[in-house]
């Protein structure tokens, strides 16, 4: 959590309602959701088959599938639809919506 600024853009929207947690915005925001006790954090956390597609006004769309193991030895799989953009400090994210497939 302490280098989101590397990966995320200091105003991302982090997209969670396919996990029952709303929207998370803002640095400070996602670091706090990412460390408080009592959370499940994922102790692994693997993202693959990564798609990108150049949007016309200069913002990059990106899906990937992320794959995680948590604490409880719990594994899922979600899908990362992101926003992503140049900033002055290189391509950051900043808009990510986590979609879950959920069993019929």
């Amino acid at each position: 959590p302490d280098q989101l600024d590397r990966l995320l853009t200091e105003d991302a929207v982090y997209d969670l309602r396919d996990l029952g947690m709303g929207t998370v915005e803002g640095l400070p925001a996602l670091r706090a959701l990412w460390t408080e006790p009592g959370g499940e954090q994922p102790i692994g956390h693997h993202v693959t088959n990564v798609i990108i597609h150049e949007s016309a006004d200069g913002s990059v769309r990106v899906r990937s599938k992320g794959l995680g193991v948590m604490t409880s030895g719990r594994a899922g799989s979600v899908v990362y639809d992101d926003v992503v953009v140049r900033t002055p400090a290189g391509w950051r994210i900043s808009r990510r919506a986590v979609l879950v497939r959920h069993a019929a």
